[in-house]
């Protein structure tokens, strides 16, 4: 069973998420951020510096961001791009997305493919691009999918068809045909919209707020995944209530929700650096300026007859903890482990495929990099908000 808590505590709101009764991820609201995940802005290019890769683009009078310059496409608004041109100019008006937050003396990250996704499908400018969500196995499903928006039911002309790209999500696999185009063609005309007032528009500034945060974090994990809501804030239940018909209001004053889910042990936990494990042994956890550190101890002394399988046992039981502890504290960017040296290489593969099916479990991208030459196990997480030591803290 999922099941999402949206509460209460020392003056934040917390939106948990519950898999099969344990906690899987923590996210702290937050209510005062102008420059919100989603948000669409006509920027003016600032800066472009090659040695980088990036372009800075002034978003509004308060906040600029960087914008990789391989990323595709950027709808320049002031000109047309000639032959030959390589990337965007200083002094440019183009579309941009915010798609991740700052982090720490970095900007906020925007991206030119304005992407609009709701709980079936995803909509981006690359144009004729189709897509499946990985997660769904069935192929007859996916043929099925791949050739939907062809279908005359969606009443567009083939050429308004192939303006902007789509990804099917996860949700597709079981939904009927018909929601799933019906949240096309309402996505699709958003888009078409957004588009049409960014090219008569000549001032930068904010032209479509994303979603609140609650929101969007929902949408991303997937309603169709969430067998209950349940919530002790008022405006939140009246704004989600017409929308989710899973949602359930508290109503205790003596005993509201972040008691009943232990939200201050929880919290308490997520910014100690150390963890315990069942078998004794613990983690280290040290975000730093360049990346996350964690070390894996065994926590006792052990006989020599059984010392490698010890060791065995208690890295398999860190690997599973790691990757929870990645999502519960949304840590990202390099992470290095390192676990207790084993000199079995099945042990080693054994880890590693451990690490890489938690990390498929998570919505945020993440990949096993490599064994270093030291024993050093390497992982990557995209960023995307911030961790939670850095809201907290």
């Amino acid at each position: 069973m999922n099941q999402v808590v949206i509460t209460k505590w020392k003056n934040t709101k917390f939106l948990l998420i519950y898999e099969d009764d344990k906690l899987a991820e923590c996210h702290p609201i937050i209510e005062d951020t102008s420059l919100r995940i989603g948000n669409i802005y006509i920027g003016r290019v600032e800066k472009v510096v090659k040695n980088i890769q990036s372009a800075f683009i002034r978003l509004d009078q308060d906040h600029v961001g960087y914008l990789p310059l391989n990323d595709k496409p950027a709808l320049i608004l002031n000109r047309t791009l000639p032959k030959g041109l390589p990337s965007i100019a200083e002094n440019d008006l183009i579309l941009v997305q915010v798609e991740q937050e700052s982090q720490k003396m970095k900007q906020a990250r925007v991206t030119g493919n304005i992407n609009l996704t709701g709980e079936y499908v995803s909509l981006d400018l690359m144009k004729g691009i189709v897509g499946v969500s990985k997660k769904i196995k069935n192929t007859d499903r996916i043929e099925q999918l791949k050739k939907l928006l062809s279908d005359s039911n969606l009443g567009l002309e083939n050429e308004e068809l192939q303006r902007f790209g789509c990804i099917f999500r996860t949700a597709c696999e079981e939904a009927e045909n018909q929601d799933i185009i019906s949240e096309y063609l309402t996505l699709s005309n958003k888009m078409n919209t957004i588009v049409k007032k960014a090219t008569y528009e000549r001032k930068t500034g904010c032209i479509m707020e994303g979603k609140k945060e609650y929101l969007a974090i929902l949408e991303e994990y997937g309603i169709s995944r969430i067998d209950e809501v349940k919530t002790d804030i008022s405006e939140i239940y009246e704004e989600l209530k017409n929308v989710y018909s899973n949602i359930r209001f508290y109503d205790s004053q003596e005993y509201p929700l972040c008691k009943m889910f232990s939200v201050e042990t929880e919290i308490g936990k997520l910014l100690n650096k150390k963890v315990w494990l069942k078998s004794g042994g613990f983690l280290v956890i040290e975000p730093t300026e360049a990346m996350v550190v964690i070390d894996v101890n065994s926590g006792k002394s052990i006989g020599k007859k059984k010392k490698e399988t010890h060791i065995f046992e208690t890295n398999l039981e860190a690997a599973k903890e790691i990757v929870r502890q990645l999502r519960l504290r949304n840590l990202s960017g390099i992470i290095m482990v390192d676990f207790i040296n084993m000199e079995d290489a099945e042990h080693q593969r054994q880890i590693v495929s451990c690490i890489e099916q938690g990390l498929r479990k998570d919505k945020i991208p993440g990949y096993f990099v490599e064994i270093t030459k030291l024993g050093v196990y390497e992982l990557t997480r995209k960023k995307v908000r911030k961790p939670i030591h850095e809201i907290l803290r």
